[in-house]
């Protein structure tokens, strides 16, 4: 690098004569010398201020293997399946801090006194896998301790013995109940009426609310529906549920086979009964002169009598599939009065989707002697009841129309009703086989249900695909009441059995309660379910709970708050509800007709707090 030189002047020299110039530079020359300063600059060391090193290796290098590892695993644990990982909640050990030497404080060791209890199960099952597992312990380096276990001659597999003893699982089902009144017991008070409404207190309300109780469900019921109910005559603690097949739902993998399960109030979380069937079940029906049997009808026609009594479900007796006639689904069963020898059983009538009404009687053989005494043809031309238009080209497809519903009159037991899906509604008789009575157009679709009023033997209502529920007369083709509230078809309805103007309805996504009494152009209230569709709903015995059942599996039962209180005269009730929705003409075809209501002796009223 170059110099740098400078020169500096001294004040003095300004006073000095020319006459000395010479002299004077002469004798500054070497304190000229002394006033020049050298400066050297020189590169001093680098400061990072700021580094950003490359974190990428090329391939062929040896750490490109770890890197591709290593990126892969990153992929895995935040993009890939890796990132979905269980944790648990445990508890650990932690070192204590000691804020002072360990000679001059320590932490106080803890004693408690601890109590447990081992079964006998538990020692037979923990020697049980040391004998298979382990021959011998180590204590220490040392010291080993051999593990010898001994068995008896002749003794059987203790778990085996558990599950083929009846005894067993009889004191199991007990213990069940035992924990669920723990639980359910304040619930199952409200369904066995211990909790009734006070007809004193001031501020009532009637808001029909329905209040879940509890719901039966069981886990192998996963993808079967609710496809019927049935009360036992006897017990009213016992229900019947049938599972099987009820929705056609596109895309949706249907059963193939079906269960029974008889659950008690006594026990909400698990079936007291398990039945399993080859086929989906569509119909049951408690036997009323023997209420340990039960009738099953099945998806491919057959129908058994079981007794629920026996823990496997015994077979009494049943169809013989090689020579009976029905090969449909059976789709409602009902009980008759017997007739011969074994009068005693009773008889069975049935329906099913092909148009066929069968009669079974019992047989001193193993299967049940059936007869047919009607099937069903297509109704042509025009028939009384409600004007619709006939469908040529589905007249000309299907011969026989489904029977859907059935029916038997109150008082005449030798008249039953069959429902179709053309909407008509069949009157036969047992005295007259092979042709029906009468019929009547009821609805302008499928008819799903017919009710007869507790009430009265003269009314009774029917619902259908039409979205509605239409209350009939008998004598008089035209409905005198017509409930609709929506664009769904009504699986059901059913009269109060405690009050006489109160009808339950069930669709797909609702369940609807009317009092005709009140009003007719809407329910009274509406109540739905965040769970699968639903297909049936039925009420208890008393009459102060509904049981609603869905496509997934479930059966709610609900009891029925802020109700109006049965009136006393219920059939009176009833009249003035049909008298005050009615007019005109149909008002006096109606009065004509006089008393509807049940001969006195006859018909007794129950009371709302029976059980």
């Amino acid at each position: 690098m170059e110099d740098t030189l400078a020169q500096v002047k001294s004040p003095k020299d300004t006073a000095r004569s020319d006459n000395s110039l010479e002299q004077t530079i002469g004798q500054d020359v070497s304190a000229i010398t002394h006033t020049f300063i050298k400066i050297i600059l020189k590169e001093t060391d680098d400061i990072v201020l700021f580094e950003n090193p490359s974190e990428t290796v090329p391939r062929d290098s040896e750490e490109a293997a770890a890197v591709i590892s290593a990126n892969e695993r990153y992929e895995y644990l935040t993009k890939g399946k890796g990132r979905n990982r269980r944790t648990t909640n445990s508890e650990t050990q932690t070192v204590d801090c000691l804020y002072k030497s360990r000679a001059v404080n320590t932490d106080r060791i803890k004693q408690e006194n601890i109590g447990t209890f081992v079964s006998n199960y538990e020692m037979f099952d923990t020697y049980e896998d040391l004998a298979r597992s382990t021959q011998s312990l180590e204590v220490s380096d040392e010291t080993k301790i051999v593990v010898t276990t001994y068995a008896r001659e002749g003794e059987d597999d203790l778990g085996q013995f558990l599950n083929t003893s009846a005894n067993f699982r009889h004191s199991a089902m007990i213990i069940q109940r035992l924990l669920a009144g723990n639980v359910f017991r304040e619930k199952q008070k409200r369904f066995r009426n211990m909790y009734l409404p006070d007809p004193l207190a001031m501020d009532v309300k009637y808001h029909y609310t329905l209040e879940k109780l509890w719901s039966y469900q069981w886990i192998a019921l996963s993808g079967y529906a609710v496809t019927s109910f049935s009360w036992c005559e006897t017990n009213r603690d016992i229900l019947a549920v049938g599972y099987g097949l009820f929705y056609l739902e596109p895309n949706q993998e249907q059963p193939d086979d079906g269960y029974v399960c008889i659950w008690s109030i006594k026990n909400p979380v698990n079936p007291e009964r398990k039945f399993k069937f080859n086929a989906p079940v569509t119909a049951l029906a408690f036997s009323p002169f023997y209420p340990q049997m039960l009738a099953v009808g099945l998806y491919d026609g057959s129908l058994e009598i079981r007794d629920f009594t026996d823990e496997y479900g015994t077979l009494i007796t049943s169809t013989d599939r090689e020579n009976s006639l029905g090969f449909e689904s059976i789709w409602q069963i009902n009980w008759l009065p017997g007739e011969g020898i074994f009068s005693e059983y009773g008889q069975l009538l049935t329906i099913s989707v092909d148009g066929r009404i069968m009669k079974y009687s019992f047989t001193s053989g193993p299967y049940l002697s059936g007869i047919q005494l009607l099937r069903l043809s297509r109704v042509e031309g025009v028939v009384e009841g409600l004007p619709i238009a006939k469908k040529k080209d589905l007249m000309e497809a299907y011969r026989h129309p489904q029977a859907l519903c059935l029916r038997i009159h109150p008082l005449r037991h030798h008249i039953y009703f069959v429902g179709t899906d053309e909407g008509c509604l069949h009157t036969c008789s047992l005295n007259y086989p092979q042709h029906h009575v009468a019929v009547c157009q009821v609805h302008k679709g499928s008819v799903y249900s017919i009710e007869y009023s507790p009430w009265s033997p003269k009314i009774f209502l029917t619902c259908g695909s039409d979205w509605c529920i239409r209350v009939w007369v008998e004598g008089i083709f035209k409905p005198v009441i017509e409930l609709s509230s929506g664009f769904n078809a009504v699986n059901c309805a059913f009269w109060s059995p405690i009050h006489a103007t109160i009808i339950a309805s069930c669709s797909r996504d609702r369940v609807e309660l009317w009092d005709i009494r009140r009003k007719t152009l809407k329910p009274a209230s509406t109540h739905t379910f965040d769970s699968a569709p639903l297909t049936k709903i039925k009420f208890s015995k008393c009459g102060r709970s509904l049981i609603v059942g869905t496509a997934d599996g479930t059966v709610h039962v609900c009891a029925l708050e802020n109700m109006p209180f049965p009136p006393h005269f219920q059939y009176i009730e009833l009249q003035k509800a049909i008298y005050g929705a009615i007019s005109g003409d149909l008002f006096d075809q109606v009065k004509s007709l006089g008393h509807l209501g049940y001969p006195t002796e006859k018909k007794k009223r129950p009371t709302s707090g029976s059980t």
